[in-house]
């Protein structure tokens, strides 16, 4: 039996037969977002295969359409789900009270209009009685802030309360989590906006753009608080920012008259003295939609031909790096929504210093490296010289989406004790530095404030006390609050059955079997037997690294070394290239080699490499290949394990020949 949402997902592709659809139109049928879209639209997959009814196909850059197998049997499927009344599966009821929660807040909020009931019933496809329920706990929400609902017949529901506690719950409920997804990357590494109170930002924001009544966009509005941190940013960092040849728009706009009233507040606010021209630029912003148009009509393409081929350079680095960015609704949003002051740039032949720039260079320049490899390619932006520095705007986007990425993979983990104070921070920082990789803690909170939580969200609870056994269906494991190696062993099992929500459920077999034949070729054509050493003598980083270069020369045939030891003192001088305790992975900026190698060293006594590296037992020099055949990039991805495990790490280390060593890596696989 299908949930009420994918029964309307199965209607609307039905009814639409043979087209498309997209995730975004199925989402806005449903009063959901993208992804939560696409979760019922795999839910409703599952089932017409299980039942071999059909599949549903998704295409690139069109969308999702409905492919019947059996008509007689669809039909009967169809009939029973659509014509008859019941109740929907518990799978998912949560997330969808959630997200009528979100909806219903985002109509009070955003929306300006008037709610009603009955409205709400009909374009939640839910009952009265539901909705009713659904308000009781908007109420909720609402009552830490002091807001109250009211209602009038002739204005429907509306919040009433203080303006200022409106809009600080517009900002912690609509606004903090996305940003806090957007900029936990930098915020964490580089101080993106160190020093700058973003949330003063979405205050003044909000506050100007209700009083205009402007009708934005959470999303909107999150980009324009984005960019002005960035913009203060680069004037604290004594950067110029031109804005000659823009679309103006006229001082009487009511747009304009609000981006001055944002502008003059945060000048007054932070003592950042702003061209005056930048309450035109975020005026764009507040009128994005027509702005957008006005670029796009200066291309050779639709805004939606540029978000296919968005897509499909996502796609191409998802296949690279294993990453489902392709999935983001927020990275391509956000993206699509920075391509129209990027065009509008472009089109002007200008160009903005990113205050960043080193930054990134340091600490994600493969990533910056890998967004100009594909993003580039966008024909789109084939017209134009684009500076690296335009680039680097896009990889925080990038940077953010990975991070979020990373962060679905982990186990969200509640931990609990006795008080919630002192001891429940050890635990924390004990179970952070143990298990950093795959937990992601959400609480710390006291065994009194068990009730109260939303454990439909937690995977793990870690109590350092005996709990009541009405602790929903989360599986719990008990730990002393020192967290010693029995407890870790404890946590480690259970985590080792941890599979995401998001994580594929079934596997093409013969995908991954053609996957890891192409790894183990890429191995086998990369690692020579000749390019491999053992070192059992002391040794120093110059000596290594001068072997393995002259094993480089005897094999490419001509002399590479004065060349290849400057390129990786360039590499080095950037950011080091040791990525654990054992393992170093010196490379050359540009490609010096007509084919692509990777040569091997084994030093069981260790070499010094730099203060905080001074036992490295593995080196592996990286040189690509001239013209790029070779994806060299998905060799430092199998590298991963080696790098997160230590022990894997030894086990290279004490491979007694190259014939040992490359069946322990291609095992690893």
């Amino acid at each position: 039996m299908l949930s009420k949402k994918e029964t309307k997902i199965l209607k609307l592709l039905y009814g639409h037969q043979p087209t498309f659809l997209t995730s975004q139109e199925l989402a806005a049928s449903l009063g959901v977002s993208d992804r939560t879209a696409r979760k019922y639209l795999h839910l409703l997959e599952d089932t017409l295969k299980d039942q071999k009814l059909g599949s549903i196909e998704g295409k690139q850059g069109n969308g999702y359409r409905l492919v019947v197998d059996s008509q007689d049997s669809f039909q009967a499927f169809y009939l029973q789900e659509t014509k008859s009344p019941h109740c929907s599966k518990d799978n998912g009821a949560v997330q969808e009270v959630q997200d009528r929660q979100y909806y219903i807040l985002n109509q009070l909020f955003f929306e300006q209009k008037a709610v009603y009931v009955d409205n709400l019933a009909e374009e939640l496809f839910v009952s009265r009685s539901t909705v009713s329920n659904d308000l009781v706990e908007v109420k909720k929400l609402l009552k830490p802030y002091e807001i109250e609902l009211s209602s009038k017949s002739n204005r429907g529901i509306f919040a009433v309360g203080n303006e200022k506690n409106i809009r600080h719950f517009m900002m912690n409920y609509f606004f903090l989590q996305r940003l806090q997804d957007n900029l936990y990357t930098f915020s964490t590494y580089t101080n993106l906006l160190d020093g700058i109170s973003v949330e003063e930002i979405v205050i003044i924001v909000l506050d100007e753009c209700r009083e205009a009544r402007l009708k934005l966009s959470d999303f909107i509005i999150f980009n324009i608080v984005l960019h002005i941190g960035l913009a203060i940013k680069r004037l604290q960092s004594g950067f110029e920012i031109e804005y000659s040849n823009m679309i103006q728009l006229s001082e009487d706009a009511l747009e304009y008259q609000t981006a001055l009233r944002i502008v003059n507040r945060i000048t007054e606010s932070m003592s950042v003295e702003f061209p005056r021209e930048e309450a035109n630029y975020i005026a764009l912003h507040l009128r994005n939609k027509i702005t957008s148009k006005r670029v796009f009509q200066k291309t050779t393409y639709s805004e939606s031909e540029i978000k296919a081929q968005l897509l499909e350079a996502l796609a191409a680095f998802d296949q690279e790096t294993g990453y489902h960015l392709q999935q983001d609704s927020i990275l391509i949003d956000g993206l699509m929504m920075h391509f129209t002051p990027f065009l509008l740039r472009l089109q002007n032949n200008m160009s903005i210093e990113n205050p960043l720039m080193e930054e990134i260079r340091q600490h994600y320049g493969d990533l910056l490296q890998m967004t100009i490899k594909y993003l580039s390619k966008m024909p789109i932006f084939q017209p134009y010289e684009i500076t690296d520095s335009e680039w680097a705007y896009l990889t925080i986007h990038l940077t953010a989406a990975v991070e979020r990425y990373h962060n679905d993979l982990k186990a969200r983990v509640l931990v609990i004790c006795a008080t919630g104070l002192g001891s429940s921070q050890m635990i924390k920082n004990r179970l952070e530095r143990e298990f950093g990789s795959k937990i992601l803690i959400e609480k710390v909170i006291s065994y009194y404030e068990i009730a109260d939580q939303d454990l439909d969200k937690i995977d793990l609870i870690i109590s350092s006390i005996n709990l009541p056994n009405v602790i929903h269906h989360t599986p719990i494991v008990y730990v002393s609050v020192f967290v010693g190696e029995e407890d870790i062993k404890k946590i480690n099992h259970e985590l080792s059955g941890f599979r995401p929500s998001n994580f594929p459920s079934l596997k093409d077999e013969a995908a991954d079997a053609e996957k890891k034949a192409g790894q183990i070729e890429l191995i086998q054509q990369c690692f020579r037997p000749e390019l491999f050493i053992k070192l059992d003598s002391p040794s120093t980083k110059k000596e290594v690294v001068d072997q393995l270069i002259t094993r480089l020369e005897a094999v490419e045939g001509k002399p590479i070394k004065a060349a290849f030891n400057q390129q990786l003192r360039l590499r080095e001088s950037y950011s080091s290239v040791a990525f654990s305790s054992r393992l170093a992975v010196p490379h050359p900026i540009e490609a010096l080699t007509e084919e692509a190698y990777v040569a091997a060293a084994i030093v069981p006594k260790g070499v010094y490499w730099e203060a905080e590296y001074p036992e490295i037992q593995l080196v592996l020099l990286m040189s690509p290949d001239k013209l790029g055949r070779v994806e060299l990039e998905k060799v430092s991805h199998m590298l991963v394990p080696i790098i997160e495990d230590e022990e894997f790490c030894a086990q290279l280390v004490a491979s007694k020949n190259y014939e040992e060593f490359i069946a322990k890596l291609i095992k690893s696989l």
